[in-house]
């Protein structure tokens, strides 16, 4: 198979994504600590993914020039699954927004944008996830093309309700209404990760390994193992804070959050001694898919600081501060990586075997 151009990359939003899951990182460590100056930094970091999101919109709507490529693109098992990183990278902007936007610019506005992007991204993301799902009964790929970048739509599901959270507090006669909207939308994506990671287990265990290019894929599990539990933690904050009836405290969700850290802490462990595997053996070539390593990590340290939060236990506290170091210094090297492979004489390898 031939790996895409890097400049034509259907997870280029993988970039948003990570950036501004970061961005929120440090602020939920700048509420538990206390350290004012992480504000600014995470400010900073949400303008970056947003001028991200800006800048790299254009490499995907060029694709609709082209409706028969994009269909290919679409029906192609490893290619097909990555655009979803452009509704999930304007999704976690919404959120960013949501949640960071108030303290640099006027709430109303900020809660603005935070809804524009989020309807965007939930329809967008809705029509993409349809689409893909109908062309893999088409093209029947087999167990061969399964890879953990089909856990990318269920992820994109459940930012909806991060998303809608700012909304629910900041609009108490419409919060049954969006809470209603918000489970739902963290139903499809409980419900699609359960069975897309079933099929990832099984091709792992009965075919042979990913190969080489795919190898930041296996993290993807890590994201919604980390995004269920905090996606339920926060509809319930969001409907006890708007009042809504039988709406009190985040008893199911600290629950839900625990089992989900639990196996994505396990995963964790099994993918980086997989990666460890295949560096040694073939190596990973850098490619903008790489950007998969950071997103899937914040999202477990989101979840692990929302627990923290919530429980005010500092053994978890600390476990959050250890793993937003961990996520910093992924971002950066991800980032140095990336400048890399865009300088002049950079490509990666162009062919990669399935």
């Amino acid at each position: 198979m031939t790996a895409p151009d890097p400049h034509v990359h259907p997870a280029w939003y993988g970039a948003v994504m990570g950036t501004g899951a970061l961005a929120l990182a440090l602020a939920a460590q700048s509420d538990a600590w206390g350290w004012d100056w992480l504000d600014a930094i995470a400010v900073a970091m949400l303008i970056v993914a947003s001028i991200m999101a800006i800048v790299l919109l254009p490499r995907y709507l060029r694709r609709l020039s082209d409706r028969g490529s994009l269909a290919r693109e679409i029906a192609n098992p490893a290619q097909g699954p990555m655009l979803a990183t452009l509704p999930a990278g304007l999704l976690v902007l919404a959120s960013g927004w949501g949640r960071i936007g108030p303290s640099f610019v006027p709430t109303t506005a900020a809660l603005w944008v935070d809804a524009v992007l989020l309807v965007i991204g939930a329809l967008l993301g809705l029509a993409l996830s349809v689409i893909w799902s109908a062309s893999l009964l088409q093209s029947t790929p087999g167990l061969e093309g399964v890879n953990g970048g089909w856990l990318v739509p269920p992820v994109m599901t459940l930012l909806v309700p991060l998303g809608l959270a700012p909304l629910i507090v900041a609009n108490p006669d419409s919060a049954p209404l969006l809470l209603l909207i918000g489970f739902a939308f963290f139903g499809i994506g409980t419900v699609l990760f359960l069975s897309m990671l079933t099929l990832l287990v099984a091709r792992l265990a009965l075919r042979d390994p990913l190969p080489p290019a795919m190898a930041p894929s296996m993290w993807i599990p890590l994201a919604p193992a980390g995004m269920i539990g905090l996606a339920l933690i926060r509809l319930l904050q969001a409907g006890t804070q708007a009042g809504v009836r039988d709406f009190h405290g985040v008893g199911g969700g600290l629950i839900i959050a625990a089992m989900g850290i639990g196996f994505g802490l396990w995963w964790a462990a099994f993918a980086a001694l997989e990666l460890r595997r295949t560096v040694r053996s073939t190596g990973a070539p850098a490619t903008p898919g790489w950007w998969g390593f950071v997103f899937p990590i914040a999202s477990l340290t989101l979840s692990i600081a929302a627990v923290g939060a919530v429980t005010e236990v500092r053994g978890v506290e600390l476990l959050g501060l250890l793993a937003t170091v961990l996520l910093t210094v992924v971002w950066t090297y991800v980032l140095m990586r990336t400048v890399r492979m865009l300088l002049p004489g950079r490509t990666p390898p162009r062919e990669v075997t399935r």
